[in-house]
């Protein structure tokens, strides 16, 4: 025990220096205009760039090439141009962003002896989270809906045949300028 006494004397010292309120610095980081950068998952490529106007307003274009097509030498491709808000909150690190606009459908088609484009364009917002890692980057999660569209083959033609709710998950990084 008296072996122990002078190690618990010098833990119980450690633990309270430790405890005292160490005044924490929040991160600050530079304010940006202009982000550039890329997104994807398993199906989708895309780049994308952001100007920023006010502090919680944006503008976004997105341009992504779809890689989930059923037969050789067809493809699919989109463009968005969203309005964006970014939630504030406490955290500098995090940006919780809101977008809603328009989005650009493009699918080509080929059977061979017969092709095609079919584009459509529509209605479509996101959501997402962003986190600032330092002043010159960010990554983040951001999820797309659209009023999308399903598509096949009639009478040696593709045609829209119904509307569907597209719901694109996507991770992203930025450049911030």
């Amino acid at each position: 025990m008296q072996k122990l006494l002078p190690f618990l004397l010098f833990s119980m010292t450690v633990s309270r220096l430790a405890a005292q309120e160490v005044p924490i610095k929040p991160a600050i980081y530079r304010k940006y205009t202009v982000a550039l950068g890329i997104l994807g998952n398993p199906k989708v490529l895309g780049v994308q760039a952001e100007g920023r106007f006010g502090q919680h307003f944006g503008g976004r274009l997105v341009a992504t090439q779809v890689f989930d097509s059923h037969r050789q030498n067809e493809f699919s491709a989109g463009g968005l141009g969203l309005l964006t808000y970014y939630i504030p909150l406490k955290n500098p690190r995090l940006e919780p962003v809101v977008a809603i606009g328009g989005v650009y459908s493009l699918y080509h088609w080929d059977l061979g002896y017969n092709k095609g484009t079919l584009t459509d364009f529509n209605v479509g917002g996101g959501m997402g989270l962003n986190m600032r890692f330092s002043n010159d980057f960010r990554a983040g999660i951001n999820v797309l809906f659209a009023n999308g569209f399903v598509a096949d083959y009639q009478a040696d033609d593709m045609r829209v045949v119904r509307r569907k709710l597209l719901v694109m998950p996507a991770l992203t990084f930025d450049i911030l300028l």
